[in-house]
């Protein structure tokens, strides 16, 4: 299976770069204003500046050892591949009866990276426990298993995540919702059962023009190219200015 991509940011590049800056002259002049300092590690931290976002968390931690700032850090350096480091911040947290669902997951990924994968499941296990509707921990679990060679039990996990993508998309506003359902589209199962899941779901909701554009999508995982194409024509039909869409039907 294709890793899970990172959720992409609300903000550009470019607003962030101005976020950083405008955070960098505001320290200069208040440099012990923790909570300053941790809107900039964050911008760091979104532009995938791990090193110099782990160096401002920390400065954070040494006048504030807030959970949230320790949590903060943990995922940067879970993102900079320092495991070890990753884990110990982590279970600080942990150690303060804070039971975070995205804590329990990102140790989860981070013993995922130094290998062991028992003791990943086992904390994606309870990071599920606390939020039974967690895609990115049910895919992650998923991934595990497969890499176990549990297979049955992978497929079980991503067939979830498939279903908690139309159980909660009918329920938020398309915009805000920005799952990547292609993840899945590497197994001919779960390209069956999304191009299933897709169709009942425009039968319901006609006037979804991503819910189109993913089924679009899916048939051109499983190798039929005309049907994605009018797939993605609809989705233009529906939203003329969606230009992922229409990227894909003149791709062909």
């Amino acid at each position: 299976m294709t890793e899970l991509k990172q959720p992409q940011s609300y903000y550009s590049e470019g607003l962030l770069e101005e976020i950083c800056e405008e955070n960098r002259k505001k320290l200069e002049t208040d440099p012990d204003n923790h909570m300053l300092r941790c809107n900039f590690a964050n911008a760091l931290a979104q532009l995938g500046r791990h090193e110099e976002a782990i160096k401002q968390y920390r400065i954070c931690i040494s006048s504030n050892s807030s959970p949230e700032y320790l949590n903060n850090l943990g995922k940067a350096l879970l993102n900079a591949g320092l495991y070890e480091d990753a884990i110990s911040t982590f279970e600080e947290v942990v150690k303060k009866n804070l039971r975070w669902p995205d804590t329990f997951f990102n140790l989860g990924c981070a013993y995922r990276g130094k290998g062991d994968l028992l003791k990943a499941d086992e904390l994606l296990r309870e990071a599920i426990s606390m939020n039974h509707r967690y895609r990115e921990a049910l895919n992650e679990r998923a991934q595990i298993l497969e890499a176990l060679d549990r297979k049955d039990e992978a497929l079980y996990e991503y067939k979830k995540v498939i279903a908690l993508f139309f159980a909660e998309y009918q329920l938020q506003d398309v915009d805000a919702y920005n799952y990547d359902l292609s993840v899945l589209f590497d197994n001919q199962d779960l390209i069956e059962e999304s191009i299933r899941q897709l169709r009942r779901f425009i039968q319901k909701n006609p006037g979804f023009a991503d819910a189109y554009y993913k089924l679009g999508l899916a048939f051109e995982a499983k190798g039929l190219k005309n049907e994605a194409m009018m797939a993605f024509r609809k989705a233009l039909e529906i939203n003329p200015r969606y230009e992922t869409a229409r990227k894909s039907f003149w791709k062909r």
